[in-house]
């Protein structure tokens, strides 16, 4: 029991109920212990309620349909997860996975509301909880269209350079357009490639390829390294006719 109401006590939103309060509401928290892998809701489920981590780490993702995953939040002991869903009595947003071994505290969703409709602090922990939820959201969307985008923009970059390793660029508003972005981005994802080596900008729109394989593995395409080949055989045989001919 006090352990549980440590855990309880030590959220924030829950900081501002009295004692006695907690110990009340006690026997209506389930206690849930999680092997490590062991998955604790999936993605559309319906919600139980407030998951708070007692101990442990908690993993929750989304998962595609060809398998594909992405992390969106890593939760430790002292945090909770499955807010929203508790709240408007939607479906679960992502999957939770207990990365080792974890015990999960669930409110359940008509305890929470009692609360929340006694103690209105509560209410505005929630509100920046989840306010810092989505500020991590927002940066992770920005990270991953600018991943998108520097995928294109190498593909592109690569295209522009054949036969040689000096990409003439068009306008930022042309080459915004041509990998489906906006001229801001595009500007971000040339300099990100310029600090990770593989490219130089130069005056004159012009880009120079430092280093053609990141370019290739940055696009994805699984026809990357025989393409590379084929390129590096064929700059290969044009120094020989070169040499040959002088």
């Amino acid at each position: 029991m006090d352990n549980l109401l440590a855990t309880l006590s030590r959220h924030p939103y829950f900081a501002c109920v009295p004692p006695k309060i907690l110990t009340a509401i006690h026997a209506r928290v389930i206690t849930r212990h999680y092997k490590k892998g062991a998955l604790i809701y999936s993605e559309g489920e319906p919600s139980q309620g407030l998951y708070l981590a007692a101990s442990g780490t908690v993993r929750i993702f989304r998962s595609s349909a060809d398998g594909r995953e992405q992390d969106l939040h890593h939760i430790v002991a002292g945090q909770s997860f499955g807010d929203d869903a508790a709240l408007d009595d939607s479906p679960t947003l992502a999957n939770a996975e207990a990365v080792e071994p974890a015990v999960v505290e669930l409110v359940p969703r008509d305890t929470v509301r009692e609360l929340m409709m006694r103690y209105p602090e509560i209410g505005l922990s929630f509100s920046r909880v989840l306010a810092g939820r989505v500020r991590e959201l927002s940066a992770l969307a920005g990270d991953l269209s600018l991943r998108h985008v520097v995928s294109r923009l190498a593909a592109l970059l690569l295209r522009l350079a054949e036969p040689g390793s000096v990409a003439v660029l068009p306008t930022r508003h042309e080459l915004a357009a041509q990998i489906g972005t906006v001229r801001e981005v595009a500007a971000r994802g040339l300099r990100y490639l310029e600090r990770l080596g593989a490219i130089r900008l130069e005056p004159r729109r012009r880009a120079t390829i430092l280093d053609r394989h990141k370019l290739d593995d940055l696009t994805g395409n699984p026809s990357a390294p025989s393409a590379r080949l084929a390129r590096e055989k064929s700059h290969s045989e044009g120094r020989g006719l070169a040499k040959a001919s002088s």
